[in-house]
């Protein structure tokens, strides 16, 4: 990132040249790139954003597009977000912390769950105002999406485990486990098979109205298989 930066050219951006930022930001983004933590500087009125090594995979296939864009150039999808606690802290000089938050991000052509821990962190300017920020960050998606997984999957298997019920009432159990996992599962439609007539009756649904054409009460699986309709 820093060859990167070397090369940019900088009075293209808001910035303005490099030889002319303040010895606050060259200060930071000293700390930003030595540092093998992903760390990310939001600088000026319109948040420039500089970053190290480390952080260059969070925006995906934006990198290294956002390197010296505005914030929210780099980030429309979660500025309403993200934009308020920017306000906060050039506002306040606070610091914000936010832990396993929600960032719905569009860093691959298509919105992802993303999950992250991270500060933003005011960058005091020489005339002792707020110059910056300083975002310290990690993702943590894959735990928290995984543990989200596994406490389903618990669940589940808690909602079903008594064999002395009716396989009907298990079916239900598990529609009703499934109602809980909206996110992994948006829907479900548990369905038992008769192999004498060779149909399947809906036995739990979660996720769909009752009667939609998504889950029929009844598939005729003779005759399913015998549609050429794709």
């Amino acid at each position: 990132m820093g060859e990167r930066m070397r090369a940019l050219d900088w009075s293209a951006t808001s910035l303005g040249p490099a030889e002319a930022w303040p010895q606050s930001l060259r200060s930071a983004l000293s700390i930003c790139l030595g540092s093998g933590f992903p760390i990310a500087i939001y600088w000026g009125a319109d948040l420039a954003l500089l970053y190290n090594d480390a952080w260059s995979p969070i925006p995906g296939e934006k990198h290294p597009w956002v390197l010296g864009r505005p914030a929210h150039e780099a980030w429309p999808e979660i500025w309403d977000t993200i934009g308020p606690l920017f306000q906060h802290v050039m506002a306040t000089g606070e610091a914000t912390r936010s832990k396993d938050a929600l960032l719905p991000m569009q860093r691959h052509g298509y919105t992802e769950e993303c999950y992250f821990d991270y500060t933003f962190s005011p960058i005091r300017s020489e005339d002792g105002g707020v110059g910056g920020i300083f975002n310290a960050v990690l993702e943590t998606t894959y735990r928290v999406i995984g543990e989200r997984r596994e406490r389903f999957l618990q669940l589940l298997s808690e909602r079903v485990a008594p064999r002395s019920r009716r396989v009907e009432e298990v079916c239900a159990a598990a529609a009703e486990a499934f109602e809980t996992a909206a996110y992994d599962a948006p829907f479900a439609a548990i369905y038992l098979f008769d192999a004498e007539t060779k149909t399947a009756t809906l036995a739990g649904l979660a996720g769909l109205a009752d009667g939609s054409p998504h889950a029929p009460r009844i598939i005729d699986l003779a005759q399913a298989g015998q549609d050429s309709t794709p």
